[in-house]
């Protein structure tokens, strides 16, 4: 496994440690105010969660039987992800 495909890896983990936390935040709105949104907000966090716990699998079983080639454009998305969903972690914070 390439220092590439780790990276794409951790950065998937750093992505789902913040959609907990996003997540854990809507459950406990949710208790507040049982509205539409915070529905919506809670199954758009928990399927993004599944995404990206999937990614992270699927870019370690890539890591052993692709080179890093592959790698490198994977890891250019997933630093844009990251950054999004920086900012809506930052969002919901507010």
């Amino acid at each position: 496994m390439g220092p590439l495909w780790l990276t794409n890896i951790l950065i998937s983990l750093m992505i789902v440690l913040a959609l907990l936390y996003s997540l854990r935040n809507y459950i406990l709105t949710r208790r507040l105010a049982r509205t539409k949104f915070t529905n919506a907000l809670v199954a758009l966090t928990a399927i993004f969660l599944l995404q990206h716990m999937y990614a992270a699998y699927m870019f370690y079983m890539l890591s052993w039987s692709e080179r890093a080639e592959i790698a490198y454009p994977l890891l250019m998305l997933n630093l844009l992800g990251l950054a999004g969903f920086s900012i809506f972690v930052y969002l919901s914070r507010a």
